[in-house]
């Protein structure tokens, strides 16, 4: 009797894991089909994206803080802020989603406001300190205002150039940019841990931690993080990226980077909605930290996949 009550709730615990297995996959087909419905859409009315492009760029010239030299590095600063207390918090908060973590351990850790406003201070000083001596130069801006401003020993305000950018190149900049700054930092972050002198020097803090949680991602040292930013900009400079697109990016590329640091693989998280396994994800990233030999390329997957491959082949 225990025997066939044993067997049919295994069969009942089946059923169950099936049912929910049939949930995840219609949701992420769901997923899938809006975003190819919105992108349908986007072309089809593309005159129109492009209008409201045209609109909130002249609305931006106008506006004084996107005028200013701090802008990039004040929405850095504000998109972590907001999202660290929001995304990761609602996770650990959300009692249906603790299976979802990829370890038992996996934790939020609150911070005090003043432990915030002293990241906040140290993320933000030496991007601010570059901006205020550094003449940033953007695309079908004149060179002759680059010569102007440069007389200049403080710089306060950006030249930004007088056009919209077009829409479609404000996608494809956005998306090439991630995939380029992907590809820089899997060689940067690979030899970050292959040198020794180089992974105590510059990226030994960020796995210094006991369990996995989201405030990881900013858990770096000065050099490391320059090292990131500047990664990132040269991604945006390779495609003469509009300013418009350089502040689309800054979202995308924190959510990416904090995503992968909450140690929750979400059944429809952006790695399960992206087919074939392009995308790495949080397990990955968290197998990353536990072991620090493997998964070094920060969003997708192709570049690791490659150096196993080679390591296979020697061992042949």
């Amino acid at each position: 009797m225990k025997a066939q009550r044993a067997q049919q709730q295994h069969e009942r615990d089946v059923l169950t894991e099936t049912t929910k297995e049939s949930g995840h996959v219609f949701t992420v087909a769901l997923i899938r089909g809006v975003i190819v419905l919105a992108a349908a859409a986007c072309v089809y009315y593309y005159d129109h994206m492009q209008k409201w492009t045209n609109s909130a760029w002249y609305w931006l010239l106008q506006c004084s803080i996107f005028n200013s030299v701090y802008f990039e590095s004040w929405l850095a600063t504000f998109c972590y802020a907001v999202l660290i207390p929001i995304y990761p918090y609602a996770l650990h908060y959300m009692k249906s989603l603790q299976k979802y973590k990829v370890h038992p351990s996996v934790t939020y850790e609150h911070q005090s406001i003043a432990g915030i406003l002293r990241d906040a201070v140290i993320y933000m000083v030496p991007l601010m300190l570059l901006d205020t001596f550094i003449v940033k130069k953007y695309h079908a801006v004149d060179p002759e205002i680059w010569v102007e401003k440069r007389k200049l020993w403080i710089q306060t305000t950006r030249a930004l150039p007088l056009e919209p950018p077009s829409f479609s190149v404000l996608v494809f900049d956005l998306i090439a940019s991630v995939l380029l700054y992907d590809a820089m930092f899997f060689f940067l972050h690979f030899a970050f841990h292959k040198n020794f002198w180089l992974y105590k020097t510059f990226h030994a803090l960020h796995h210094d931690h006991d369990v996995m949680h989201a405030h990881v991602t900013n858990q770096l040292t000065v050099g490391e993080r320059l090292a990131l930013i500047l990664s990132a900009n040269f991604s945006l400079k390779v495609f003469n990226s509009h300013p418009v697109t350089r502040a689309l990016f800054v979202p995308v590329f924190i959510w990416l980077l904090i995503d992968n640091h909450t140690g929750y693989d979400l059944p429809w998280g952006l790695h399960k909605i992206v087919p074939f396994g392009i995308m790495g994800g949080p397990r990955k990233h968290y197998a990353h930290h536990l072991e620090g030999k493997r998964h070094y390329q920060p969003f997708l997957t192709y570049l690791d996949k490659l150096l196993e491959m080679n390591k296979k082949s020697k061992l042949l």
